[in-house]
């Protein structure tokens, strides 16, 4: 296996560049280190409010020239934010993969909104927030239960910030902000497929190598220690519940974190899976049943739910789920549920193996995470999980100090 290259430009960027030379093109992912974890109740949706501009106008084109030079090179683009961090990115043939290197440096690196465009895409935000808020399922999850679990610290915030901060905030504010963060020591540019490497290195260091260091603070880190807590929110405009039971547990850097994986897609991975199986196939409870680990840096979140069903069925459903980890915590796992697991997964992973924007996101997060293990010898790790393994972490995790929310009728 090629090792990834990776160079340092001095002011704190990193470069990391894998080359895949059977595709025909390239993908290029630019991440930078802010997200709601960095913002402040005023300033909450501030990074994904920058996120949303950045394909606007700056001093070098217009809002129009940007995605027509994009598009009509061939180069598809998009953008994500999330707590931690705010990436965009272009997936474009190899021969105009340096230009897609400029547009992306010029759209860095415009702190200066037109204020027409800034009032618009607010009220595209305050839209996106209240479709959020529309969509029970979403709402459930990202506007009650994540805010429940992780109360007291700035995971608590939503990514897209609320009605009273996006309706408040002034483009100065926004303008200040994005510099604050947008600056080299606070990015890492991930490359992946098809490419000249001298051509790339130069040009990145023609755009994002000539940016001044900037200095980010560490956010603190957030404790990982869980206590039983309920919330329930309900809503006269639907007829359905939504229930979410989790813990906070260790993210990328815990020694668990294979098991976790592993223990999360006992439970969800497919319709073989413990929760589908228990749930919506054997009751008929929830149309949307499941569970997900997401690491989220040096700590993750581990949450089961079940989405549109009946509310008189919640406590069936809370003691199914109940009895589903009791049960992983008394007893090994079968052996064919076990190795079919494993295949399941090493199979959905090998998919996302096969994409190379997939690829060069999981570079991004393996520097900005500091994640100790190579992505791309995961396969070989869920191998050496055991039937001990997921019964320990089992015995670990799943304990009676879970946060349970309920979005209701009433």
């Amino acid at each position: 296996m090629k090792e990834i290259f990776r160079r340092d430009f001095g002011n704190g960027l990193v470069l990391l560049a894998e080359d895949r030379p059977n595709t025909k093109k390239a993908a290029l992912f630019v991440g930078v280190g802010v997200g709601s974890v960095n913002e402040d109740d005023r300033l909450n949706g501030g990074s994904h409010f920058n996120e949303h501009l950045l394909f606007k106008s700056n001093q070098h084109r217009t809002a129009r020239e940007i995605i027509e030079d994009l598009e009509y090179s061939g180069s598809i683009v998009n953008a994500c934010t999330t707590w931690k961090y705010t990436g965009f990115y272009a997936k474009t043939p190899q021969k105009s993969l340096q230009e897609a290197v400029r547009i992306l440096f010029e759209a860095a690196t415009n702190l200066d909104y037109d204020e027409k465009e800034f009032e618009l895409e607010r009220q595209v935000i305050l839209t996106e927030i209240q479709n959020f808020i529309n969509s029970p399922e979403k709402h459930a999850l990202t506007g009650l239960f994540i805010p429940t679990l992780f109360s007291g610290t700035p995971l608590k915030r939503k990514i897209e910030g609320t009605v009273g901060s996006m309706g408040k905030i002034r483009k100065r504010e926004l303008e200040s902000f994005k510099k604050r963060y947008y600056v080299p020591s606070n990015m890492v540019i991930a490359v992946c497929g098809r490419f000249d490497r001298k051509k790339l290195e130069e040009m990145v260091g023609s755009t994002f190598g000539t940016l001044k260091r900037g200095h980010v603070p560490r956010k603190a880190k957030i404790q990982i220690g869980n206590r039983r807590r309920f919330k329930e929110e309900k809503r006269s405009d639907i007829n359905q519940c939504y229930m979410h039971l989790g813990y906070r547990v260790p993210g990328f850097s815990g020694r668990d974190f294979f098991p976790l994986e592993m223990l999360s897609s006992l439970l969800s991975e497919g319709m073989s899976s413990r929760m589908f199986h228990e749930l919506r196939e054997t009751r008929g409870i929830g149309y949307s049943v499941g569970n997900f680990f997401y690491p989220n840096g040096d700590e993750g979140m581990f949450i089961s739910h079940a989405d549109g069903f009946d509310p008189r069925r919640t406590e069936e459903a809370k003691d199914v789920i109940l009895t589903i980890f009791d049960d992983l915590k008394k007893n090994k796992v079968g052996k064919r549920e076990f190795n079919g697991t494993k295949k399941l997964m090493i199979s959905h992973y090998d998919d996302v193996l096969e994409k190379i924007t997939e690829r060069s996101m999981m570079m991004f997060l393996s520097e900005f995470f500091r994640i100790p293990f190579d992505f791309r010898e995961k396969e070989k790790h869920i191998k050496d999980v055991s039937r001990e393994d997921i019964l320990e972490a089992a015995r670990e995790y799943l304990l009676g100090e879970y946060v349970l929310t309920l979005l209701s009728p009433g």
